[in-house]
């Protein structure tokens, strides 16, 4: 698996956090981790295969990922290629018309949100493409071309940047008063533009900051504790709700991203 980080356009990165070109020789099956915001994916070369509870479901070409809070777990074919686009918690809104939480914890094609024939341009464009950088410049102009007239909420983007700073002992209650909302008025705004509610949202910082310390040797309960958790426990369950199993098994078991 060959994995290219490129940094989005200063035009596109108010609402871009990276663009990543993933590649694959061989067949694999990955564990991807919830992410905190909506992706698009374009495939253009090979098929996926999303596996789950319900079976297996091949996805389209071009797919937008709604915010969740569990692990997904894709088959992609050999020789397979696609450009994923990872949005910033608030950046989606600029594209996609919300309200953003119609889309937690789907897959759906892109041909949802735009024009078949667009989404066929756009997919014909990219498999001809002759490198990496051309893939690009081909994403980033479909991106820049259909940004809306759009005005970021201040008060959910300053939601976001203080769950940020301490998803594990963020309380909504006084984030909503600190923001000079009701929990009510600041759930339904964050939802619609983040496409999550704000403790979904925290869950998946939360979450995504346990795996760092995993990979890097920390025991289960140094990952408790900093994580913000009550005790080990806790821990394990909160985990194993998201992945499906407990964390030493994940590690042990599993090929994640």
């Amino acid at each position: 698996m060959r994995v290219r980080v490129v940094s989005p356009s200063p035009d596109l990165a108010p609402f871009v956090r990276r663009i990543e070109i993933v590649e694959a020789s061989e067949a694999a099956t990955r564990v991807l981790f919830p992410e905190p915001g909506l992706l698009l994916g374009i495939r253009f070369a090979g098929k996926a295969v999303l596996q789950g509870d319900g079976g297996a479901r091949e996805l389209p070409r071009s797919t937008v990922t709604g915010m969740r809070g569990t692990v997904r777990r894709m088959h992609t074919a050999a020789e397979g290629g696609i450009v994923v686009v990872k949005f910033r918690p608030e950046g989606a809104a600029a594209l996609f018309e919300p309200p953003l939480h119609e889309s937690y914890g789907a897959i759906l094609p892109l041909a949802d949100w735009f024009r078949a024939s667009e989404v066929g341009i756009l997919e014909e464009r990219l498999a001809e493409a002759p490198d990496h950088s051309a893939r690009i410049t081909v994403v980033e102009a479909f991106l820049r071309e259909r940004l809306r007239d759009h005005r970021a909420d201040p008060l959910i983007g300053a939601a976001v940047e203080k769950i940020r700073r301490a998803p594990g002992e963020i309380r909504i209650a006084r984030l909503a008063d600190e923001l000079g909302l009701s929990v009510d008025a600041l759930e339904k705004r964050f939802r619609r533009a983040v496409g999550c509610s704000p403790k979904q949202f925290a869950s998946i910082l939360r979450m995504r900051e346990v795996v760092r310390g995993l990979r890097s040797g920390m025991s289960l309960t140094e990952l408790a504790l900093e994580a913000g958790y009550y005790d080990q426990s806790h821990f394990i369950r909160h985990f194993r709700a998201m992945a499906g199993m407990s964390p030493r098994r994940f590690l042990s078991n599993e090929s994640f991203c």
